[in-house]
């Protein structure tokens, strides 16, 4: 600039943060859907000014990339996706002159927007988690562009305020414009959904496995094990939440071989059980718009999609000492006495937990013996909603496995969806909440399976560090 050149206009957009955390001097502000963003856009000068036009744009947008794959030259993807765009025109009679010192002018104009609670949307096959508004994420490495200085992450979503101002010069009468950015974070309210039809993802989930028992290696056979797990309710958490909890019920079915009645009880005692749990969180992300909901199927189709995989390990449960009950099948059940119907029980512990009535039997019986155990899922630290959008989708899953003792070592691997939601602050509830910082996603697969690796679930460290 020549020394006697007038310093160019600057321009900047002031959130009042007021009402939502008092205390944003020390503190980042989350903002909610529903929420009113107000404040003003400043306009500074040394030279007065005709401003011809001021617009505000509130607007969400996705920055992904990835290194395309084979191919021999590397080259990086990328891509910028708008979901979001509101636009407010300031009126001319709504822009003011402020008070300043001799040789400044300084322009003032209020603005006014309300965080919309969904994404605008035309197409109605799009599935309802699809439509709502996603959280501000940033995870991953950055990729500068060069040409334009916009950065794009794996994945990205950010929301911000972006002010335009045209304005002419007194003394030139040439138009000239500016234009700024402010972020804002943005955390949504989700609903839970109903439970997954896990039959349109037939590699993607295990509810079920089913093994033969033998008392060793070379030894007779025990019986067959079922073992199911069911998806359990959501991981909920309000505005205050620091953590959240919830539990998944989990079915044992045994099917003997033995026909005598008093051998398989015998043989049910002396067996006992290690559950290792953990919680898989799926981050997809994209250069393309997703042909379906994203999967990892989807992976092996979709070269331009990629998958961030972490996991979050629960506590381990030793089961000793498991309380079996005795379903009769139909058949048994139009031969069986009143009281055999009821079912027969085996455990140190009593009946009482599967509400078995402890009987005894004078037929042998068609049938299975069953336990019913809860698989805790206790989550210290908030994690962000589940959700989708057209390049970015954030799943989860509750990833067992069961270790079988007492007999030839077996072991159940499981996995099934689970979802998080964010709910809204009841009337009481403070409105105040800290950004979500999830720094489990240091941790990455390194194979397809590894999540069930003994590394992941049974080790006491922490897994091996994996970076693509």
């Amino acid at each position: 600039m020549d020394p006697g050149q007038a310093p160019r206009p600057r321009l900047h957009l002031i959130l009042d943060h007021t009402t939502k955390n008092p205390d944003a001097a020390t503190t980042a502000t989350v903002w909610n859907p529903e929420d009113e963003l107000h404040g003003h856009v400043d306009l500074s000068s040394a030279e007065d000014l005709r401003i011809d036009g001021i617009t505000i744009y509130f607007e969400g947008v996705s920055r992904n990339w990835i290194n395309e794959t084979n191919v021999r030259i590397h080259r990086v993807l990328k891509a910028e996706r708008k979901f979001l765009s509101q636009a407010h025109d300031i009126l001319p009679s709504n822009i003011s002159r402020k008070d300043s010192s001799p040789g400044a002018f300084v322009f003032e104009a209020p603005f006014h927007f309300i965080i919309s609670r969904a994404i605008p949307c035309t197409n109605p096959d799009s599935p309802e988690q699809c439509l709502q508004l996603p959280p501000s994420l940033n995870l991953g490495e950055e990729f500068v562009d060069q040409c334009t200085g916009i950065r794009f992450a794996q994945p990205r979503i950010i929301y911000f305020l972006r002010a335009t101002v045209s304005f002419t010069t007194r003394d030139y009468q040439d138009c000239k414009s500016l234009e700024t950015f402010l972020p804002v974070t943005i955390a949504p309210y989700t609903e839970e959904l109903p439970p997954t039809e896990t039959d349109d993802f037939p590699m993607e989930f295990k509810e079920r496995e089913s093994k033969v028992l033998r008392r060793s290696l070379m030894g007779g056979t025990l019986g067959t094990m079922n073992v199911s797990l069911q998806e359990p309710p959501a991981l909920v958490y309000d505005t205050s939440s620091t953590g959240s909890s919830t539990t998944a019920l989990m079915r044992l079915e045994f099917q003997p071989t033995s026909t005598s009645s008093n051998d398989v009880p015998k043989s049910l005692q002396g067996l006992s059980f290690t559950v290792f749990s953990l919680v898989r969180v799926k981050t997809f992300y994209s250069v393309k718009s997703f042909p379906r909901l994203p999967s990892q199927t989807l992976l092996e189709s979709f070269s331009e999609m990629r998958l961030r995989d972490g996991i979050i390990k629960l506590e381990t449960q030793n089961v000793r000492d498991a309380s079996w009950g005795y379903r009769f099948s139909l058949d048994s059940q139009a031969d069986a006495s009143p009281a055999s119907q009821l079912g027969l029980s085996v455990s140190a512990k009593g009946a009482s937990e599967n509400g078995n009535g402890q009987v005894s039997m004078t037929s042998e019986p068609n049938g299975k013996w069953i336990s019913n155990w809860t698989v805790p899922i206790e989550v210290n630290g908030r994690l962000l909603p589940s959700f989708c959008s057209s390049l970015v989708a954030r799943f989860y899953t509750l990833i067992v496995r069961v270790k079988v003792a007492g007999a030839r070592q077996e072991r159940f691997d499981l996995e099934v969806p689970l979802q998080v939601i964010h709910t809204p602050p009841g009337k009481a509830d403070s409105p105040t909440v800290e950004p979500v910082r999830e720094r489990f996603l240091e941790y990455r697969r390194a194979s397809e399976s590894s999540w069930f690796g003994d590394d992941s679930l049974e080790s006491e460290q922490d897994p091996p560090q994996y970076y693509p």
